[in-house]
């Protein structure tokens, strides 16, 4: 029976020093091989998550920004591309500038912030190193609100090492009618169009391809991977998991430093 595996990428399918191993990257590639469909599920946008294609050159789709865009990393195919509404959008904007709080917008292959700071400054870094064909739009801009009216926006990120800071802007946007909301880490936080998760972007693929709910199998470790691992058929959690995602997924496999992914795909694609 053919299945549809879903992986997150940090903690998941990485190791911890944001390598795949060769069984992780040989298990991948042969169940490819025999006709299973695979995708890689991440909160970044789909021009950073194609990196991981340098190690893992594979034939399927990337879910990208948590779920509002689904691409084929070969092909090109979009079957998903959720906007984030433009007015909303600049609403949350206005909300991270009045708190002084770092945010960048992402389209499918851009990333645009108004700060050389932390992720966009860590993308911009990162542009000399890659190779050509995995590169992609870093732009530092003086007002990103002129830059909403322009092009389509499907995530905003904000982040901020100042607890009181974090709490109050994810309070304000929260307050937002429109907005689909998670956090990724103790200071980081993500903004969508409201109903957007990693099982919305799963949902795209299966029905796209008609694969029923209990053949899908999706794998993650943290906390905006909730959505994804209770709507898969197998919802699996890794030992590095958070307690949380654990306590809602039907398997815990090893941690990511143990090949997890590999020994829960032994289990469930026979």
């Amino acid at each position: 029976m053919r299945k549809l595996i879903v992986s997150d990428i940090d903690g998941t399918l990485l190791r911890n020093d944001k390598s795949i191993s060769d069984v992780t990257k040989n298990k991948v590639l042969d169940l490819i091989e025999e006709g299973h469909l695979f995708a890689i599920a991440t909160g970044r946008m789909h021009g950073a998550g194609r990196i991981i294609t340098q190690t893992l050159d594979y034939d399927g789709y990337l879910i990208s920004c948590n779920g509002a865009v689904v691409k084929h990393l070969k092909t090109g195919e979009l079957i998903q591309a959720i906007e984030l509404n433009k007015e909303i959008a600049k609403n949350v904007v206005e909300i991270c500038k009045k708190h002084d709080a770092y945010f960048h917008l992402y389209d499918i292959e851009d990333i645009y912030a108004e700060k050389h700071e932390h992720l966009a400054k860590k993308y911009s870094d990162e542009m000399e190193k890659l190779p050509e064909a995995f590169k992609f739009g870093v732009h530092f801009v003086n007002d990103v609100l002129e830059i909403i009216d322009k092009v389509p926006v499907y995530k905003i990120g904000l982040y901020s090492e100042k607890p009181e800071v974090f709490t109050q802007v994810m309070f304000e946007i929260n307050q937002l009618k429109g907005v689909e909301t998670c956090k990724s880490l103790t200071t980081s936080f993500d903004v969508m169009a409201s109903g957007v998760t990693k099982a919305t972007g799963i949902e795209a693929i299966r029905s796209h391809f008609g694969i029923p709910i209990e053949d899908v199998i999706a794998l993650g470790d943290n906390e905006n991977d909730m959505d994804m691992i209770g709507y898969a058929g197998v919802g699996v959690a890794m030992e590095n998991a958070t307690p949380e995602l654990k306590a809602i997924a039907n398997f815990v496999t090893k941690s990511n430093e143990d090949d997890g992914l590999v020994y829960a795909l032994d289990q469930f694609v026979k």
